[in-house]
């Protein structure tokens, strides 16, 4: 799969909301601005859970948070960086452009591409599985 910062999503995906730094090392989940259209900081820098919801409320939306909030430590040490749509009618640009209708979890790795696309909530544990077999965080856990 080409690297998303290779495609025409590149200029869709979003930096961190005002006063964080666009790489921010916060475990927090942060809100994914609709006017925000750059995520070339995060390359190979952090990887990216992206969250999309129709609302804060949605029951998938509130698992997901839950299971990402919770695993704080492992969040932050996988250099994971969480943000989150949840206002569908903002008219966000990369909504659009991903056809995102209802809730959706993506991984994003350090180098652009696409790891995990689902339409349910992603368990952490498969989250950091997935992100641990990584040969770049492979490299990671030996230079620790």
């Amino acid at each position: 799969m080409k690297p998303i910062w290779m495609t025409g999503l590149a200029a869709l995906l979003v930096c961190a909301p005002m006063g964080l730094s666009s790489a921010s090392a916060s475990s927090e989940l942060q809100t994914l601005p609709a006017d925000q259209s750059d995520l070339a900081p995060y390359r190979w820098d952090r990887r990216v859970v992206l969250i999309f919801a129709n609302s804060e409320a949605d029951p998938q939306f509130r698992a997901a948070r839950k299971m990402v909030t919770a695993q704080a430590d492992g969040v932050a040490e996988r250099d994971i960086t969480v943000l989150a749509d949840t206002a569908p009618n903002a008219g966000g640009a990369l909504r659009d452009k991903l056809g995102v209708d209802g809730f959706r979890m993506l991984l994003i790795g350090k180098d652009g591409g696409v790891k995990m696309d689902r339409a349910e909530p992603i368990p952490v544990e498969t989250l950091f599985a997935t992100i641990d077999a990584m040969p770049m965080r492979q490299r990671e856990m030996r230079a620790d």
